[in-house]
């Protein structure tokens, strides 16, 4: 995950077309990956995708850097998979309520393991980002989600705290309790040597279908 850089916020602020398409490039990748967590549905993340950044471009100006900008887009963003939830009449939240204070004290002194090694150690960083990604889709939503911030959008901790709007030890309970349903889903996964044989290997996103061009999503950029 790249964070753009403050003059390219200040810029795209200021009204630069050149700097708002340079934050949406920059970002549509990630922004894609937290609505398909949580919609589990590509056109429904795409369109959710085209929203957010239409929400970003009105919500702009109100960015003042107390936080990281791209904590501040993905909770909007989480916050839109919210709302689309919502409309759908899905009263189940996307995180569930913190875990007892027994087992958050435990875990606050709980050392933060490598990402790509940690929760199947036998397979290389390429084969696991794909075999994370299927067994990402099999998981619970919130475990889904907080694993995808975590792994996929390489936040840390205090970050997908903020954005999730959850104290910090309850995304570390998420994050340890959804690596274990993780490791449990790649043991008994089909081996993808066997997988290929059988069906076909998950469509990759196409990074050209998601790219938004300002100019024709927001007419009225030029005229502020």
């Amino acid at each position: 995950m790249a964070e753009p850089s403050r003059e390219t916020i200040v810029r795209a602020q200021q009204g630069d077309q050149q700097a708002l398409t340079d934050l949406i490039i920059g970002q549509q990748h990630y922004v894609y990956s937290i609505a398909m967590s949580v919609l589990k549905n590509a056109d429904d993340a795409a369109d959710l995708t085209q929203e957010a950044f239409i929400r970003l471009f009105r919500a702009l100006p109100q960015y003042n850097g107390e936080s990281r900008f791209t904590t501040w887009l993905y909770r909007l963003v989480v916050n839109l998979c919210r709302d689309e939830l919502r409309r759908r009449g899905r009263q189940a939240p996307i995180v569930p309520p913190a875990a007892d204070d027994e087992e958050l004290d435990a875990l606050h002194t709980v050392a933060d393991p490598d990402r790509w090694v940690d929760p199947a150690q036998s397979l290389d960083v390429n084969q696991l980002r794909l075999e994370v990604r299927r067994a990402l889709e099999q998981l619970e939503p919130h475990y889904r989600l907080v694993l995808t911030l975590y792994y996929f959008e390489d936040l840390k901790y205090t970050d997908i705290a903020e954005i999730l709007d959850l104290p910090l030890n309850t995304v570390k309970s998420h994050i340890r309790r959804g690596k274990e349903r993780l490791a449990q889903l790649l043991q008994t996964n089909e081996p993808p040597a066997t997988r290929a044989v059988n069906q076909p290997a998950p469509k990759p996103v196409d990074d050209q279908s998601l790219r938004i061009t300002p100019l024709r999503l927001l007419p009225g950029w030029g005229r502020r």
